[in-house]
């Protein structure tokens, strides 16, 4: 019975703690300084790419959020003449902490899912897919700043690998550097 009760104000706490919160949502756009590091040739480049797609900022107090996102963003390499492209769904999942109003600092795990990898040279371009592991798992952490009377916020970001990239078992993971803007709006 005890326990009967407890569950019960504990839901009824938790429903009454999440309603309560602001929730913004909206489109997130950016550039992003793609790498590989680890045990990489020393003549591999960064590759510039972007992300798009949107997020959900749930506020739980006045200087912490949760941020979730779901980002189509292009990761790579350059190398010589070649060019590596890999496209990936991510779903990055961020705590944010606001110090000073507007300005806030991150941190959280991302999870991609990798959709296509090819290599493109001057002549031709092929699909290495087959080659990359299908889902590459890191953290990333930034800051940024929100003017919140107009919904718009700019940020940057550096995403992690922990997880390496190669099904051959090397120790190469991603590295991407991101800046972003965000347009969000009050549900």
């Amino acid at each position: 019975m005890k326990k009967s009760i407890f569950v019960f104000v504990f839901l009824l706490f938790s429903f009454h703690f999440f309603y309560a919160q602001t929730v913004r949502i909206g489109p997130k756009i950016g550039l992003n300084i793609a790498d590989l590091s680890g045990n990489v040739n020393s003549d591999v480049r960064s590759l510039a790419g972007l992300h798009v797609g949107g997020i959900v900022e749930v506020e739980v107090m006045d200087w912490f959020s949760i941020q979730p996102e779901l980002l189509y963003s292009v990761h790579g390499y350059r190398l010589g003449e070649t060019t590596g492209t890999n496209n990936y769904i991510s779903l990055p999942i961020m705590a944010r902490f606001f110090p000073i109003e507007g300005l806030y600092g991150e941190v959280g795990p991302q999870l991609g899912f990798l959709i296509a990898a090819n290599e493109k040279n001057q002549t031709n371009k092929v699909s290495v897919t087959q080659s990359y592991k299908t889902v590459d798992m890191g953290l990333s952490f930034g800051a940024g700043y929100i003017l919140r009377d107009l919904g718009l916020g700019f940020g940057i970001r550096y995403y992690a690998g922990l997880s390496t990239v190669f099904t051959d078992n090397t120790r190469i993971k991603n590295g991407v550097f991101q800046l972003s803007a965000t347009w969000a709006f009050v549900l």
